[in-house]
């Protein structure tokens, strides 16, 4: 059975893929497996997206497409694995909408991912109040974690 290597990134912060994602190919090498790219478009609450603050409004808008937004991540992924993932280890891409922690464990466990690898930035207090999401899958995951700092 191929093992699956689920590597989230945030589409908006080369950080979060310049280490992980080499780090998951290699991986996947090793485990003789594949890779999977994954990002997350965050659910944003009504009044909270600043393209409506500015209009006034505060209780969202219908120009807010979400299906469109994961459509464009699907194709940033699609970009960023033809360039990044070498063609016989790559397994495919997910695109997701909502909270980010639980979309992430919800496709390792559809993926049947056998190790989830993402990069961390240095902890700050609020993230000590409020939780990351590399903390919070690392707590809920269905398999082994791997976290990559800058």
């Amino acid at each position: 059975m191929t093992k699956k290597v689920l590597v989230p990134i945030d589409l908006e912060h080369k950080s979060s893929w310049a280490k992980a994602l080499p780090n998951g190919v290699d991986q996947a090498r090793i485990l003789g497996g594949e890779v999977w790219l994954m990002t997350v478009v965050p659910h944003i609450p009504s009044g909270i997206d600043w393209r409506y603050a500015i209009r006034g409004e505060e209780h969202g808008s219908i120009d807010y497409d979400v299906k469109e937004f994961v459509k464009q991540a699907e194709g940033r992924l699609k970009e960023l694995a033809g360039e990044l993932i070498p063609e016989d280890l790559f397994g495919g891409i997910i695109a997701a909408h909502g909270t980010i922690y639980e979309k992430i464990v919800e496709a390792a466990e559809q993926v049947g991912a056998d190790l989830i690898v993402m990069a961390a930035h240095r902890p700050s207090l609020k993230d000590y109040l409020l939780g990351p999401n590399t903390a919070r899958v690392a707590r809920h995951a269905p398999c082994s974690v791997h976290i990559v700092r800058d």
